[in-house]
């Protein structure tokens, strides 16, 4: 089952790529985020996720969209404690374009990622090596430049391609 994880103002392109690929491979999904109330994303729509961390199914995937504050939500013991409670289950996780600074900020990003731009210097500035490629897999999790890119770490995990 795939989650994707909707944090205050994420990237709707980066979860509807997300939504998009577990359609076309006939895998299930869902969206959750710490409460069922809307979550307002980046480009000013506003998603219902599916469901609340308390009611969420284990995932076996995990996709962190992009967001506006990445980092701040690892401040909240609720997204903490949601992460402490699926991590191991885990089989891939896919991060989009800053969103390693919260998996950095709750002590789970591995020390190579791929990033680019401001995310880039951040993890540069606190002493990850960070790769100039789309993507990149360390255990299972997979960092990406976000966008297409986090498509494109989706399909090579996959091994699957998902055309538009």
């Amino acid at each position: 089952m795939l989650a994707v994880w909707l944090l205050p103002e994420f990237s709707e392109l980066e979860a509807a790529l997300a939504l998009e690929a577990a359609r076309r491979w006939e895998r299930p999904a869902y969206t959750v985020a710490k409460g069922r109330k809307g979550t307002p994303a980046l480009a000013g729509s506003v998603w219902t996720p599916t469901y609340a961390f308390p009611a969420a199914p284990p995932p076996t995937v995990l996709v962190v969209p992009g967001a506006r504050r990445p980092a701040h939500m690892a401040q909240d013991p609720a997204y903490l404690a949601f992460l402490e409670e699926v991590w191991e289950g885990l089989e891939a996780v896919f991060l989009g374009h800053n969103a390693h600074l919260f998996l950095a900020e709750a002590g789970r990003l591995p020390a190579v990622v791929a990033a680019e731009g401001e995310t880039a210097e951040a993890l540069g500035q606190r002493g990850y090596r960070v790769l100039e490629k789309p993507f990149h897999q360390e255990g299972k999790v997979y960092t990406t430049r976000g966008g297409l890119s986090l498509l494109e770490a989706m399909q090579d995990w996959a091994k699957k391609a998902v055309v538009l």
